[in-house]
C-alpha cells in the first residue's frame, strides 16, 4: 500500500509540474491580486487576439505591434477600494517578476507614469508589461500584459498607448 501511495504522490507532483510549465513566471502577479479588493483583471485569448489588429501612432506615423501574440492580461487597482497606496500596488506588482525580466529604459527623459518590463531579446520578446500609475495617489493603476512572439517597432508608442488605454 505504501508503494501505491508513493507512486500516486510522486505522479501528482509530475503532472502538477508539467501544468504549472504552461504558465509563465508572470502569472504569479495576477494570481497573487486576483482575490484582493480593489483589483479587476481579465485576459483576451489568442481567438480573441485574432480577430484584433493592435496599431499605435496616428496618420502617416503608424507603428504596429507584429508577430503571433497569445494572450492579453490586464489588471487594474482601484487604491479607493483596496489597502495599498496606488505606488505601492505598482512597487509590489513589479517586485513579484523574476529578474529575468528588464525593464525598458527609455531615451527620453521624461517624468513617465508608465514603466515597461519585457522578457527577450532587443527587437523580440515574449511579454511586455506596461505598468501604468497615475500621478495622483488616489488614482488608479494598471498593468497590461502582451504574451507570445512578437516584435515592437516602436516601445515608446506602445507606452503612449497604454497611457491613453487608462484614461
Amino acid at each position: 500500500m505504501k508503494t501505491i501511495t508513493t507512486l500516486l504522490f510522486a505522479l501528482g507532483l509530475l503532472l502538477a509540474g508539467l501544468l504549472a510549465s504552461g504558465q509563465s513566471k508572470s502569472d504569479k502577479m495576477y494570481d497573487t491580486f486576483a482575490s484582493k479588493d480593489g483589483v479587476t483583471s481579465f485576459s483576451f485569448s489568442r481567438d480573441m487576439i485574432d480577430a484584433i489588429d493592435i496599431d499605435l501612432g496616428d496618420n502617416d506615423d503608424e507603428q504596429n505591434v507584429t508577430g503571433d501574440l497569445h494572450r492579453v492580461r490586464f489588471m487594474s487597482y482601484n487604491p479607493e477600494k483596496g489597502s495599498l497606496k496606488n505606488s505601492e500596488f505598482t512597487k509590489k506588482a513589479i517586485a513579484i517578476l523574476p529578474g529575468k525580466y528588464k525593464k525598458y529604459e527609455s531615451d527620453d527623459d521624461d517624468d513617465s507614469d508608465a514603466e515597461i518590463y519585457l522578457l527577450g531579446g532587443k527587437k523580440k520578446y515574449s511579454e511586455c508589461h506596461v505598468f501604468i500609475t497615475s500621478e495622483n495617489s488616489e488614482g488608479n493603476c494598471f498593468v497590461v500584459s502582451f504574451f507570445g512572439d512578437f516584435n515592437v517597432n516602436d516601445i515608446e508608442k506602445l507606452k503612449s498607448q497604454g497611457q491613453n488605454m487608462s484614461e
